[in-house]
């Protein structure tokens, strides 16, 4: 324990300290790296990387400034922000997504720890936390004070919540990357935070690719949805608890649906988020919707379940003309994929919204 908390203390200078250089303002000139995200600036300043993360919550806020360095050439003068040599030689991670997409990467070597080890699907996780190279740090609202220095960190990438601090690790001084890509609204913007991930973990190259290559064919997806002569009309997941959450007009999900080739009833709205609905509130406005998809974890949903479990949904035209998808987010990689990989989701939605199945569908099927 004596050794992992002297570990960490190296490591602790090496990110946070000054170690007696003075603050630089800002170059004139640099080369942005960043055009889809909203809430991500990265900005290359050839000596340093400084990404800008802009809060969610209030767009007169900056949330977070990184200074990105190469671990083996720290400039003489940087700007003030949570500054950080790559690549990070170790990390803790609050999420399974940003863990796949680290692997994606190449990088998962940096993965020493893990919050919510439940909910990691990953083999390399999986593996990792049986034979002790990765280490469970408990909840990521209140992680394990001990486990955390066990691991050494140089940094943690957390996702952030609206008015919830990070107390235990505030203590430590161990630099937050603040992964706000959930709160992005459009599926491209979220997809490029892997450039952020490339520079933390030494990648920046590949993370560009692989981001150019998720853009690419997503756009060609899109556009072969434009061409649709007919866009069926869509509704969303099922009531839970007397109320139907559906996405806003302006959140990541609307604006995947109508990217399908969808027709989205509240495509219209300008929220961000998800609303809240009584489930009368939404037949009035989709009872005609020819196509339903539904999101669960566990096992597949039959016409006589969803009847069942809420019976004013047999009012549904999809449920009585057979166009129901159910997708198991605990048997397939959904929720893992989709963030850095949105044009896979994108594919399944274009197959169902153009009735063209003569392929298979990757996360979703049709419901008996």
């Amino acid at each position: 324990m004596k050794k992992a908390i002297f570990l960490l203390g190296i490591s602790l200078a090496q990110v946070s300290c000054s170690g007696g250089h003075s603050p630089a303002s800002l170059p004139t000139e640099g080369d942005t790296l960043t055009h889809e995200a909203q809430l991500l600036t990265i900005v290359d300043y050839k000596t340093f990387v400084v990404a800008d993360i802009a809060s969610p919550w209030d767009s007169t806020v900056q949330l977070q400034r990184l200074v990105l360095y190469p671990r083996d050439n720290r400039p003489d003068s940087m700007p003030e922000g949570v500054q950080i040599p790559y690549p990070v030689a170790s990390s803790i991670v609050y999420s399974s997504v940003h863990a796949g997409a680290i692997d994606e990467l190449g990088a998962s070597d940096a993965i020493t720890g893990v919050a919510d080890a439940e909910y990691y699907k990953m083999p390399f996780v999986v593996e990792g936390l049986k034979d002790g190279t990765i280490v469970d740090v408990g909840s990521s609202m209140a992680p394990s004070q001990e486990k955390v220095l066990m691991t050494g960190p140089e940094a943690i990438l957390a996702s952030p919540f609206q008015g919830v601090n990070h107390p235990v690790i505030d203590k430590m001084s161990i630099p937050i990357v603040e992964m706000a890509d959930y709160l992005e609204t459009t599926p491209l913007g979220r997809a490029e935070w892997i450039k952020l991930l490339g520079y933390i973990y030494g990648k920046p190259v590949d993370a560009v690719k692989i981001f150019d290559q998720v853009k690419s064919s997503y756009i060609s997806i899109r556009e072969q949805s434009i061409s649709l002569s007919h866009k069926p009309r869509v509704v969303t997941e099922t009531p839970q608890s007397g109320i139907w959450f559906v996405p806003g007009g302006q959140s990541y999900m609307a604006h995947m649906l109508t990217d399908a080739g969808f027709d989205y009833p509240w495509k219209e709205d300008k929220s961000s988020g998800s609303i809240p609905l009584d489930p009368s509130a939404v037949l009035d406005k989709a009872h005609d919707a020819s196509v339903w998809l539904i999101k669960s974890f566990g096992p597949v949903l039959s016409r006589v379940d969803l009847i069942k479990k809420s019976p004013v949904i047999s009012h549904i035209e999809a449920l009585k003309d057979g166009r129901v998808y159910y997708c198991d987010t605990e048997a397939t990689t959904l929720f893992e994929d989709f963030p850095f990989h949105p044009e896979r989701l994108l594919l399944d939605y274009q197959k169902i919204a153009s009735g063209d199945l003569n392929q298979s569908l990757k996360y979703y099927q049709p419901i008996k």
